[in-house]
């Protein structure tokens, strides 16, 4: 991030705070006082006023060394989210399972823009890959779960993103085909092969489930073919859906009484 260019309109207090919870990423998953200031745009004193108010918050942590992190307050509430709420449910076993038959490091992504965002992520032994992990963003037209989600976005969204036109037409070739078989394969420049099916649930963005299988060692064989992956793909989503949809039908029973709901038009989306 950088500072707002001269005579651009102040940022309010909510603005500066998120600017500094946004700044936390991925790949800057802790950092010093000055490093916030840096990626913010703002000056230290005002970056250390901001986090000491979140940290009084628990909105950020600050460890012994002096490093910031985002704190259990926001994971709280960002779990809420219908993007998230697939995390906690008694699904990561189903996950490990299937991770240790197909011996590939399953995903769940949902729609983010012009991003699929993992929400969750299991290898075969149960732990996440060394930079990747929940928070991970990728490319729709670069990953295979990017190619399903997309098969259920219309074809005006699609020329949002980032494209040539020759690029866009050949994306859209191969989305038809990922459209009328309900999977999608993409070979990675390692060798490494994705899979995905979509994940249906109810009043949820476009979800995908993903099956990364490691390149071969050795051999020209795949580890796996998607004549054995892909059914077994479909069948654990249809698992996580019913988890999902039914998690979906408890909120509404325990919801108040028509009469006392106010009343909504608000679209469903």
């Amino acid at each position: 991030m950088t500072a707002s260019p001269p005579g651009a309109p102040r940022k309010s207090v909510t603005e500066r705070a998120f600017a500094v919870l946004m700044s936390f990423d991925i790949t800057h998953r802790r950092m010093t006082l000055s490093q916030i200031s840096r990626r913010t745009g703002l000056p230290v004193a005002t970056t250390f006023r901001l986090l000491d108010r979140l940290e009084a918050m628990a909105a950020v942590e600050r460890g012994g060394d002096g490093r910031y992190s985002i704190g259990p307050k926001i994971w709280e509430l960002g779990i809420l989210a219908p993007t998230h709420d697939v995390i906690g449910m008694g699904t990561r076993p189903l996950l490990v399972r299937l991770a240790a038959r197909s011996g590939a490091m399953i995903r769940v992504f949902v729609y983010n823009g012009q991003n699929a965002l993992c929400v969750e992520e299991v290898l075969a032994h149960g732990g996440s890959s060394a930079g990747g992990g929940p928070g991970l963003t990728l490319p729709l037209q670069d990953c295979a779960a990017g190619q399903v989600i997309m098969t259920s976005l219309t074809p005006a969204v699609r020329s949002s993103l980032p494209l040539t036109r020759m690029q866009f037409d050949r994306l859209e070739e191969t989305l038809a085909v990922v459209h009328r078989q309900g999977w999608a394969r993409l070979v990675r420049p390692d060798g490494a092969v994705d899979y995905a099916v979509g994940l249906d649930a109810e009043g949820r963005p476009p979800m995908a489930l993903s099956a990364a299988v490691p390149p071969p060692s050795g051999t020209t064989k795949p580890l796996v073919t998607a004549e054995a992956l892909v059914p077994e793909l479909r069948s654990v989503a249809r698992t996580l859906v019913g988890i999902l949809n039914n998690s979906a039908d408890d909120r509404h029973s325990t919801a108040a009484p028509p009469e006392t709901q106010p009343h909504t038009n608000s679209e469903h989306r």
